[in-house]
């Protein structure tokens, strides 16, 4: 499949709505990630871009420098905890501080029964979405704490932590995990760092896009009748992150064209 074409002079928030942030982007690679990384830098963001595939992210980076943005790709596994704090750590060292983060690496999980689901899969995906968050917070909080008094976080989860699916065993018990972590954290660091979680479901994204057609009989039990572009995913992680949402923490944001209704 060819990469996706991501233009840095499009906005998906109004300009300057995150000027002088640094925020992480983490599953920067591609889909939402990537679009975030570049809205974020076109609202005047500096960027740190994470994802495990290095080549892609340093192609993304390069091209938000090109157009006066600031921007860092960092390769790094979220799932790995040294590879976490240097992370960070990085971040804090080539920017001075540590505004935002919005983490949103994860990853899909072949359907099937939670009988026929192996348990290498189970922790597969566990440990990106679950154990991958959780470090997020762990050090991505101090840091911010240490160089600014505080911050916003968006975790990026999906509508299946609160709704079962038969064949979707392990994003459902993980997306919970994370609402369980969002929760936790907003309380546990407010009021200095506000903490939320997106919520989405079905988000037509380029690597999807590749398996699966989007027929729009598909999608005819929701209110918006279509699937989800990732740019509104990221416009409202933009929101979140930003000072507009100043009264906003420890909520579970739906992004999901009205499944929840």
């Amino acid at each position: 499949m060819a990469m996706a074409t991501y233009d840095p002079t499009i906005s998906i928030v109004p300009p300057r709505m995150l000027a002088g942030k640094v925020t992480i982007v983490t599953g920067a690679s591609q889909g939402i990630g990537a679009v975030a990384a570049f809205g974020f830098a076109s609202a005047g963001a500096k960027v740190a871009l994470v994802a495990r595939r290095g080549e892609l992210i340093n192609r993304h980076a390069e091209l938000i420098r090109e157009h006066a943005g600031a921007a860092i790709a960092i390769e790094a596994d979220v799932a790995d905890e040294d590879s976490v704090r240097r992370m960070v750590e990085r971040t804090v060292n080539e920017f001075g501080k540590l505004d935002c983060a919005f983490n949103n690496a994860g990853v899909d999980q072949k359907p099937a029964r939670p009988d026929d689901l192996s348990l290498a899969e189970w922790r597969r995906v566990f440990r990106v979405k679950a154990d991958g968050t959780f470090l997020c917070l762990k050090y991505q909080c101090p840091a911010m704490c240490s160089t600014t008094g505080g911050g916003s976080i968006v975790n990026h989860g999906s509508v299946v932590g609160d709704r079962g699916v038969a064949t979707l065993a392990a994003p459902c018990a993980s997306q919970a995990s994370v609402i369980g972590l969002t929760k936790a954290a907003a309380k546990a660091y407010g009021p200095r760092i506000r903490i939320n979680m997106l919520a989405t479901g079905a988000i037509k994204t380029e690597e999807r896009a590749a398996v699966r057609d989007y027929p729009e009989e598909d999608y005819n039990f929701l209110p918006a009748r279509r699937p989800g572009e990732p740019r509104e995913v990221a416009a409202v992680a933009a929101w979140l992150l930003s000072d507009y949402a100043s009264y906003q923490t420890g909520s579970i944001v739906a992004v999901d064209g009205g499944y929840w209704a």
